[in-house]
């Protein structure tokens, strides 16, 4: 018989127990936590910037437009989006590629899309901000600008599921003349200002038009230039440019993977540009993938249909 006073035998078996369960709940919390990455990592992502208000090279009419359409679309097949336009420096990129490279997860689908200027420069990839600050021609240029490795690196170290990175970018001959479209442009070219960091770019060895090969892509991730390196792209006459205004077309279509996604997108801009321009702007893809990835649902995803081919 205990005493009044004494716990029963089985309360100490019991509080093993309760004490082993609560265990390894926390662990299986633990172990859930850690293979989900991030807290709140959304399962779509996308960083979309448009630069066209630019004070230092020539404006351009549509970077703003794709930004606020790619922004629409993307938004709709599910992607959580920060969008951008006419980014002044490079600190500014610098910031919106850090907040979004922080918010990826390892189940993250990723999405970094830029329209606007680029230029290459000493073998490597430049975006150009709308508010370049130069002191003179002999400055170094590339100080001022946002390296594209930059985001590679950045890519590189934080894991995710896929990663599309899109660059609609080198829509002027930058090393011509630059037409004067806007009173603010005429008084920077009567300055000589605006034509700065030109100058300042002809010094750099490897400086041109077009962007330069894409040779370390993350593993994981498909890039996609609007046109073949060192060749310019087109502005377009409408609201976009030819390359948005194709990926536009296509981004809700459901049931075609990715690279079925980019021939599309590519012959439309082929046929478009030679049509209009009388020369064939032939958008190119660089890196590697071997997942599947479709912007409105693969084939399989929710008896999703495939869509028939051209």
């Amino acid at each position: 018989m205990h005493s009044s006073d004494s716990p029963p035998r089985h309360s100490s078996t019991s509080l093993r127990g309760a004490l082993m369960r609560i265990t390894l709940t926390l662990c299986a919390g633990l172990l859930a936590s850690c293979a989900a990455g991030p807290r709140g990592a959304p399962a779509r992502l996308a960083l979309v910037i448009g630069n066209g208000a630019y004070e230092n090279v020539v404006p351009l009419k549509n970077p703003t437009n794709d930004a606020a359409d790619m922004c629409a679309a993307l938004q709709k097949v599910g992607f959580k989006t920060l969008c951008f336009t006419n980014l002044r420096d490079r600190a500014e990129f610098d910031a919106r590629v850090t907040d979004y490279v922080d918010q990826l997860g390892p189940n993250t689908e990723g999405v970094v899309y830029y329209s606007g200027h680029g230029v290459q420069a000493g073998n490597a990839n430049y975006l150009i901000p709308t508010q370049v600050q130069l002191r003179s021609a002999t400055e170094n240029p590339t100080r001022v600008l946002y390296d594209v490795d930059d985001l590679f690196d950045r890519l590189g170290k934080k894991k995710a599921k896929f990663q599309l990175v899109i660059l609609d970018a080198c829509r002027a001959d930058l090393f011509s003349p630059a037409p004067r479209q806007t009173a603010r442009a005429e008084a920077a070219v009567a300055t000589g200002s605006r034509s700065l960091l030109v100058r300042a770019l002809e010094n750099v060895p490897g400086a041109g038009n077009g962007l330069h090969p894409i040779k370390d892509a993350p593993p994981g991730t498909m890039v996609l230039f609007a046109t073949a390196s060192k060749d310019v792209a087109f502005d377009g006459d409408g609201r976009n440019g030819p390359l948005t205004k194709h990926i536009l077309q296509h981004v809700g279509t459901r049931g075609i993977y990715v690279e079925e996604f980019i021939k599309r997108v590519t012959l439309g801009v082929e046929q478009e540009t030679l049509k209009k321009f009388n020369k064939r702007q032939s958008p190119f893809i660089y890196g590697s993938f071997g997942g599947k990835f479709c912007f409105a649902g693969c084939p399989g995803d929710n008896d999703v249909p495939v869509p028939p081919a051209y």
